[in-house]
């Protein structure tokens, strides 16, 4: 089983444990760290750091990709190098939820951690929309044919 952490800008990550409690009804295994104007970014580091030192294997959700606690994080899981700690980054409460349920069932393990989590980052990429669709909107077809001088 992994640990799951969410780290944001703001309340970003609270609120996101939030509504996955609401949502599963649970919060076993969940973690999060707010970066806020009450941190700096080597206090921060030192709360990350002491979490990632104690647990092996752990989903880290950021925010936003290239911002301060995805940097931070990231750092973090290249110097200790351990194998199954992950990040993923600028995601959804829908990619959360999925993997956060799978973990939870048991059906996300260190042996299949790769191909879930690529599953689980293409579904929720299906789940992006647009209303109204723009998506299949008509283009007028100006295409020119030989009998026009091609």
């Amino acid at each position: 089983m992994f640990k799951v952490c969410i780290v944001g800008h703001g309340n970003f990550p609270s609120g996101v444990c939030s509504a996955l409690k609401l949502l599963s009804g649970s919060n076993e295994q969940l973690h999060y760290f707010d970066l806020d104007h009450n941190l700096t970014h080597g206090e921060y580091e030192q709360q990350l750091t002491a979490f990632l030192t104690e647990n092996d294997n752990v989903l880290i959700f950021a925010d936003m990709t290239g911002g301060a606690p995805h940097q931070i994080a990231t750092r973090l899981l290249l110097e200790l190098g351990k194998k199954n700690q992950f990040i993923l980054s600028s995601v959804s409460l829908n990619l959360i939820l999925d993997l956060y349920m799978k973990n939870s069932m048991g059906i996300l393990t260190t042996d299949n951690v790769s191909v879930e989590l690529s599953n689980s980052m293409a579904e929720s990429k299906e789940m992006l929309m647009v209303m109204p669709d723009v998506s299949e909107e008509k283009v007028e077809d100006v295409s020119v044919t030989e009998e026009e001088g091609i």
